[in-house]
């Protein structure tokens, strides 16, 4: 983090060694299966672009494209298409990996939710639950936190409370991560519809 409280020297070192990873894939693996190659992507680059993505998850277009640009090149280097008139969101479907936003917003949640039910050393006692309860507002969600500046809006704890209070009350009370996991990955699909 940077003394203005920003991730971008973070986020270009993040986008080096993980370009500088798929490179090394890519010369070791371009004669293997398209199986294998999706295999040395997920475990070895896409690790570099997800470690503790909850902390850092970034907010702004630039830094969002800059990841996601790794994983692109990585989708097209997996489905051997380097035509520029493919869709690599098209690729992306097609190999089942969700944009590296949506998965650092479900980091981000499941964290919150690993604290919401006391399984992490997080704690939540700072925070307030809505006294309201309306058919918009329900139980389980959080008043959302007074914000000055852009460096503590789009920090964890006001930026993952608006998405938790965005969640269906179902997914919000799943009694495993595992359930809970699932009801991000529908109700992500569900806004992607």
């Amino acid at each position: 983090m940077s003394s203005d409280l920003k991730w971008h020297e973070h986020i270009s070192n993040i986008c080096l060694k993980a370009t500088r990873t798929l490179n090394f894939v890519r010369r070791n693996t371009y004669c293997c299966s398209q199986e294998a190659k999706n295999l040395a992507y997920l475990s070895l680059v896409r690790p570099h672009l997800e470690y503790a993505a909850a902390a850092w998850d970034p907010y702004t277009a630039k830094y969002i494209q800059q990841l996601e640009r790794v994983q692109r090149r990585a989708a097209r280097f997996v489905k051997k298409y380097y035509r520029h008139t493919t869709s690599v969101t098209g690729l992306l479907d097609e190999l089942g990996w969700l944009p590296l936003f949506e998965r650092r917003k479900h980091s981000r949640l499941t964290v919150f939710y690993k604290a919401f039910n006391n399984l992490s050393a997080i704690s939540l006692d700072h925070l307030s639950v809505s006294s309201r309860h309306t058919r918009a507002s329900n139980e389980n969600k959080f008043t959302s936190l007074p914000v000055r500046t852009d460096a503590f809006k789009y920090s964890f704890f006001p930026r993952t409370i608006t998405d938790w209070n965005y969640l269906p009350l179902a997914v919000r009370l799943s009694q495993s991560i595992q359930s809970f996991h699932g009801g991000l990955l529908s109700s992500a699909s569900s806004n992607r519809c």
